[in-house]
């Protein structure tokens, strides 16, 4: 699978492109982490789903 990272800064807008979902996760937290791009998603290219990420500590996400 290919993963596409998508996020927005106040200069424009930026896309990566990673081939497995771990080096996808790892590369938009790195990218949260700058604190220079906002709203960071990471897309599965073959479905166009967002991919839901873990939160930090093992949190569970309340939906």
């Amino acid at each position: 699978m290919r993963y596409h990272i998508t996020g927005s800064s106040q200069v424009g807008v930026m896309g990566l492109k990673r081939d497995t979902l771990e080096g996808a996760l790892k590369k938009a937290n790195e990218l949260r982490q700058q604190g220079i791009y906002n709203d960071v998603q990471i897309i599965d290219i073959e479905t166009g789903d967002v991919v839901k990420e873990p939160l930090p500590d093992g949190d569970q996400a309340g939906n």
